[in-house]
């Protein structure tokens, strides 16, 4: 009886020094980790709007309701996960929108749009794609696509998708991506979202 009870003590002893130290260790490591997670989330905003020198998040985000009411567009495959002010100094550089738009062919396509303060598209950087390999992946390998939402010389309300090449012909097209509709349809869409946020949030 009595090795039992030693037993269970230095059972009991050895799990609680082992616990104690993996807080010590989870506490030691908790703020580098989220020092690196901060530091992987502005080089990603500046990849779309390099203009500004710091970011502030917006606490206060538009309802599902209100993106919805401000455009014709179905966005009930989408989600806005973050939206971030730019700021050079003291003025207001531009917007950084980070959207989810779950109608890609592989799943959730993940990405950050940057976006002036007179509403043009500056850049789209993804954050996590999984589509076909050769066709839909080439949405973030092949930068030809997504400069076709920054060359507008002007802001465009939403974006459209041309399979036939003529997007040239129009400021508010964009040429979808050989063999990869569906890839370029939930990017546009994405992007499209992202611009209903900023109109929201910058009260334009």
């Amino acid at each position: 009886m009595k090795k039992i009870v030693k037993d269970a003590l230095v059972l009991f002893a050895i799990t609680l020094v082992a616990g104690i130290l993996l807080g010590v260790v989870y506490q030691i490591t908790l703020d580098p980790i989220a020092k690196a997670n901060e530091n992987a989330k502005e080089k990603a905003y500046k990849a779309v709007l390099s203009e500004a020198d710091s970011f502030e998040t917006i606490n206060a985000l538009p309802s599902d309701d209100d993106i919805n009411a401000s455009s014709d567009i179905d966005f009930s495959k989408d989600k806005v996960n973050e939206v971030a002010i730019g700021k050079k100094g003291s003025e207001t550089a531009g917007y950084v929108v980070t959207v989810t738009d779950s109608d890609g062919y592989g799943g959730d396509i993940k990405f950050t749009v940057g976006i002036s303060t007179d509403g043009k598209v500056l850049g789209v950087s993804f954050l996590s794609i999984s589509e076909t390999a050769g066709l839909g992946m080439r949405a973030k390998q092949d930068p030809s696509f997504t400069s076709q939402f920054t060359a507008k010389s002007d802001a465009v309300a939403s974006f459209s998708v041309v399979t036939d090449g003529s997007a040239s012909e129009s400021n508010a097209n964009v040429d979808a991506i050989g063999g990869s509709t569906i890839t370029s349809k939930s990017v546009t869409k994405g992007v499209n979202y992202a611009l209903a946020v900023y109109k929201l949030v910058a009260g334009n």
